[in-house]
């Protein structure tokens, strides 16, 4: 994972270490992992030597089984690749799923070695896992197949869940997982998180998960926080915070204790900060001010800084640089909010194309072409079909 071009292996490494000594204090049983394992399809050298050398640390530390999911930035050929080999750790794979294959289905044992849990795996979903094209259909009709789709999936993972029960003991109760957009999620700015679940339709509803499953973990959303307000429905979020719109979150992993007629137990673990990242917005006195509070603190910090006072600063860059000379602070973009919101109004922006989304390029090119505002609603959708496409054509699962 890289924030501005700085890649981030310290931080992760941090929190894999951390979390290993979790999974080993809280005599963790299994973990979730419910995507994006890494924020492309083809991770780098040191990201794969951070993913396996976690992997074999935490089935050290005592977790009993292990269920990854891939998200929408994952490639599921790359992650499906070791399958076998990690199978032997109880480490399983879930890269893919489609009609007739509702994901990885797992009969979990618990220390006592009795049925503790089953698991539905169910990984992220493209348009081609669950829409059959017919010619001819409108945008309306392909958003119907497509929700239809992904609550008939769902309903085949319950299904192989229920198909797994033991005989001649308690109904053992049921995880089900998901890596998708669930209405009423929160997102923040510059997470990069796609409005769509699959394919052009912006969001399912929590309904499309049964009713009688014990717990839904999901993947997607970057913001800790519950679906619908349903406290067994969940995200857990970002371990690390993605951008600086993410800085001042308090990120968590979830502990659920589980057993057969048992209620479920929830609670959240705070993530301890490993780097901290934070936005310093004012005039220049106020800049200066900032910067000297977090000199006094005397952390490693990388900042953004975002100039919005009224006089012209003259070399801002030069100003805030000598300002952090001699410190741990690192200031890895320096804004000037005046000129931005100038040049976007003009259409001339000076951020950097790779900071803003695809829909935000083409929302941006409707304003400057004028289109009417009862088009631009259908024009996205068939925008976000076409992206979606393109996904799904990528067999190593590169995002645009």
């Amino acid at each position: 994972m890289t924030l501005c071009g700085r890649r981030r292996d310290t931080e992760t490494a941090a929190f894999l270490d951390w979390l290993t000594h979790i999974i080993e204090t809280e005599s963790v049983d299994v973990l979730l992992v419910t995507g994006d394992i890494f924020d492309n399809g083809s991770p780098s050298a040191t990201s794969q030597k951070l993913y396996y050398q976690f992997l074999t640390a935490a089935a050290a530390a005592g977790c009993r089984h292990i269920i990854i999911t891939a998200g929408n930035h994952d490639s599921p050929a790359f992650l499906e690749a070791p399958r076998e080999i990690l199978e032997a750790l109880n480490i399983h794979i879930v890269g893919k799923a489609g009609a007739g294959n509702p994901g990885g289905t797992y009969l979990l044992e618990g220390s006592n070695g009795e049925p503790a849990c089953i698991v539905a795996a169910v990984p992220y979903l493209r348009d081609r896992d669950i829409r059959q094209s017919a010619p001819g259909s409108s945008i309306d009709q392909k958003a119907l197949q497509v929700r239809k789709g992904v609550q008939s999936l769902y309903q085949e993972a319950w299904g192989a869940a229920c198909a797994m029960q033991p005989d001649g003991s308690p109904d053992v109760p049921v995880i089900i997982t998901g890596h998708l957009f669930a209405a009423g999620g929160r997102t923040s700015e510059g997470d990069g998180v796609r409005d769509q679940v699959v394919g052009f339709i912006e969001r399912v509803g929590a309904d499309v998960f049964p009713d009688e499953a014990a717990y839904v973990a999901l993947g997607h959303l970057h913001v800790p926080q519950k679906v619908a307000g349903i406290n067994t429905i969940r995200y857990s979020g970002s371990p690390l915070p993605v951008g600086f719109g993410e800085a001042e979150q308090q990120k968590e992993v979830i502990i659920i204790t589980i057993a057969p007629g048992m209620p479920v137990d929830i609670r959240s673990v705070p993530v301890p900060q490993f780097r901290r990242l934070t936005t310093i917005r004012g005039d220049l006195p106020t800049i200066a001010h900032k910067i000297n509070e977090l000199k006094d603190e005397g952390n490693p910090v990388w900042a953004e800084v975002i100039y919005d006072g009224a006089a012209i600063p003259g070399d801002l860059m030069g100003k805030v640089t000598a300002m952090i000379e001699g410190t741990g602070i690192e200031v890895l973009r320096v804004k000037d909010a005046r000129l931005v919101a100038q040049a976007l109004l003009a259409y001339e922006s000076c951020e950097e194309l790779e900071e803003l989304m695809v829909d935000e390029v083409f929302r941006r090119r409707m304003e400057t072409s004028d289109i009417p505002p009862e088009q631009r609603e259908r024009l996205t959708s068939a925008f976000q079909e076409i992206l979606s496409e393109l996904d799904s054509e990528d067999e190593e699962g590169t995002t645009i």
